[in-house]
């Protein structure tokens, strides 16, 4: 009876020093995004895609491999998951016996007067095996390791993280500079189409049927071009420097592939998926997660030392020494050596309890719990954030959509009246002015066209990071795939 109760009390001991089991929190997705129909969640997300599946232009995804292969962070990233794999390594290691071998060899003489039956030098050499285990009775060594595994999880996720910002970056800046490149040749045609317009003027004037102010004001509309295309010509640059040094390069030109409008396929409605989804998609998510189950393991850990500590050493040696000059040997005038043999074998159990130590124990237990506390609420605000990612993407991508589509009225309507106003213009009903206000318009309206554009496939490529896209390992290099429905 009384080694029964001891038993319960001792699996009682066992479970109050062990961490608390893990569980997922319960963090309440909603069915759908915000302002958001079911008309996108039917069917397989397009962050489940990789982004070989998304992008078409060989350029791009050329410009995409070799980020992923030397883009600075997200190779720190990898060292980061190397490093927590021997930092599990070193912490799974204290679950077995620590065995050392020594070898020894003191050899000492001493000069000058000696006592009698002292030996005047000595040389012991021997050997010594030396085992050191802890048994791991209240789980300090398996809630460490169980820590140490979910750090290692945190940091291959925190790669993940890394590789999908690094993707969608790369895809920005590449759309970025397709645009300034519509940009740069809309100004250069622009230019060209104004110095006629300003010969014709000039002729006009010079023929005495032209004013000094048609001139004044067809050169202005030069200057404004010739003033903007250096500008765009400087931003051109520097987007491929910043480019090619996303990718791990030294800053220099990108080879253009194809043009803004071909980049990627734009869907009237991107399939998101369901929010529930994200859990298990998006990296970001899963290494909060793992920082979760790494601080609650931690408490378990925390726990055992309020426990006692059971450890077993044993050492076993065998050696020989010698003494020269001993005794009455010495006596009679002769040198003697004697040599002694030994071996040894020792064992030693060791219980260790702590007494007092200031509270230092208890307070590393509560230390413990407000970790695991606080990652429980980085968790939910991380899900809370990427929600609310997808949903500002989801309107980003549906006002670039609007945006377009009146952009391209605007632009259209806008060179219709300029090519009135210069047939009004050359038929003298009306003055220059009227020319100069619709080119410049026609002029804003064609660069608006394009920028809108480009804001409309970008708010898609954010759409796609959002969803947890981009981090997909490639399966093949030079295999890019179909393009699936987004």
């Amino acid at each position: 009876m009384k080694l029964a109760l001891l038993l319960a009390a001792f699996v009682q001991l066992l479970a109050e020093c062990s961490g608390p089991p893990y569980s997922r929190p319960d963090t309440m997705l909603p069915p759908v995004y915000r302002d958001e129909t079911t008309a996108s969640q039917t069917g397989p997300s397009m962050g489940d895609l990789g982004w070989w599946q998304i992008f078409k232009d060989p350029e791009l995804l050329h410009l995409e491999r070799t980020a992923v292969a030397q883009n600075q962070d997200v190779l720190v990233a990898a060292q980061r998951v190397q490093q927590a794999m021997a930092q599990l390594t070193i912490t799974h290691s204290g679950a077995f016996p620590q065995i050392n071998a020594v070898l020894s060899a003191p050899y000492q003489q001493t000069n000058g007067s000696i006592s009698l039956f002292s030996p005047r030098s000595t040389f012991a050499p021997n050997g010594l095996l030396t085992l050191q285990y802890e048994v791991d009775l209240f789980d300090k060594v398996g809630s460490a390791t169980a820590a140490a595994r979910a750090q290692v999880l945190q940091s291959e996720y925190s790669r993940e993280t890394v590789m999908s910002t690094v993707v969608a970056s790369v895809a920005t800046l590449y759309f970025q500079l397709r645009e300034l490149d519509d940009e740069l040749a809309i100004s250069q045609q622009t230019l060209i189409a104004r110095k006629k317009s300003l010969d014709l003027v000039t002729a006009r004037l010079e023929g005495g049927i032209g004013t000094l102010q048609d001139v004044d004001q067809a050169t202005q509309l030069v200057a404004q071009v010739e003033a903007a295309i250096p500008q765009l010509q400087s931003a051109i640059e520097a987007t491929e420097n910043a480019l090619t040094i996303l990718i791990g390069q030294n800053p220099g030109p990108v080879t253009r592939g194809l043009p803004l409008a071909q980049q990627i396929d734009l869907p009237d409605a991107p399939a998101a998926g369901l929010p529930a989804a994200l859990i298990e998609r998006r990296p970001d998510i899963k290494a909060s997660e793992a920082a979760l189950i790494a601080a609650n393991a931690q408490i378990g850990q925390a726990r055992a030392l309020l426990f006692p500590q059971f450890t077993i050493g044993a050492s076993a040696g065998a050696g020989s020494s010698q003494a020269n000059n001993v005794g009455l040997a010495t006596l009679l005038g002769k040198a003697a050596t004697t040599t002694y043999g030994q071996g040894f074998v020792s064992i030693l159990p060791q219980l260790v309890q702590q007494i007092f130590n200031a509270g230092a124990v208890r307070a590393g237990v509560g230390a413990a719990q407000a970790g695991r506390e606080a990652a429980l609420l980085q968790y939910v605000e991380t899900i809370h954030q990427s929600l609310g990612d997808v949903s500002n993407s989801l309107v980003s991508y549906r006002e670039a959509r609007t945006s377009v589509a009146a952009q391209t009225i605007n632009a259209k309507a806008a060179a219709e009246s300029t090519d009135l106003a210069n047939d009004r213009f050359e038929a003298g009903v009306t003055s220059y002015l009227e020319v100069l206000v619709s080119d410049t318009q026609s002029y804003s309206a064609e660069l608006n066209l394009v920028q809108a554009q480009y804001l409309e496939r970008n708010s898609l490529v954010q759409l796609y990071k959002a969803l947890g896209g981009g981090w997909q390992e490639e399966p093949s290099a030079q295999t890019t795939g179909s393009s699936p429905r987004l």
